[in-house]
C-alpha cells in the first residue's frame, strides 16, 4: 500500500451512515474524536477525523452509536477546502479498511456502582468467574 497508514481509536462524534455507491456497495462514513493531548490547563485537546469503511466492514462498524469507542485502521490522506468564511481549512480522512466498536473499559463497573441498591456492597455486584472467584482491582494476580 501507498501513502500513509494508521491506526487509531476514537470516540463516535454521531451514529455512523451507512449509504450505498453507484455501483452497489456498501460504505459508512462516521466522524471520530480522537484526544491528541492536554493543554496548560488540564482541558483535552481534541482532532477530528472523519473515516469511511467499505463493504462488510461499513455494514459491521454502521451499528455502533455516537459515544462508542471505535478502532480504527486506513490509509490517512489530508484535504483542504474553503470555508464559507473564505477561510482556508484542512481535514484529516482515513480510507478504512478496519473499523470495530471497541469495549469502554470501567463503563460497565460504574453503571454496576451506581445502579446497585442501597446498602450493597460493590464486591457482591461483579460477575464471578468460572470458580466462584469475584475479582477486584487490588486483587494480585495468581500468574
Amino acid at each position: 500500500m501507498r501513502g500513509i497508514e494508521t491506526a487509531f481509536w476514537g470516540t463516535l462524534g454521531r451514529d455512523p451512515e451507512l449509504k450505498t455507491s453507484r455501483a452497489g456497495k456498501p460504505y459508512c462514513a462516521m466522524n471520530l474524536a480522537v484526544t491528541t493531548g492536554t493543554t496548560e490547563d488540564a482541558r483535552d485537546i481534541t482532532t477530528w477525523i472523519r473515516a469511511t469503511a467499505f463493504g462488510q466492514t461499513a455494514e459491521k462498524i454502521a451499528t455502533a452509536k455516537k459515544g462508542d469507542r471505535v478502532y480504527v485502521e486506513g490509509a490517512l490522506t489530508i484535504t483542504e477546502w474553503q470555508a464559507a468564511d473564505g477561510q482556508a481549512r484542512h481535514g484529516l480522512n482515513v480510507a478504512a479498511w478496519k473499523a470495530e466498536k471497541v469495549a469502554a473499559i470501567g463503563k460497565n463497573r460504574e453503571k454496576r456502582e451506581r445502579d446497585r441498591p442501597e446498602g450493597v456492597p460493590v464486591e457482591s455486584i461483579g460477575p464471578a468467574n468460572r470458580n466462584g472467584y469475584n475479582a477486584q482491582l487490588d486483587d494480585e494476580i495468581p500468574f
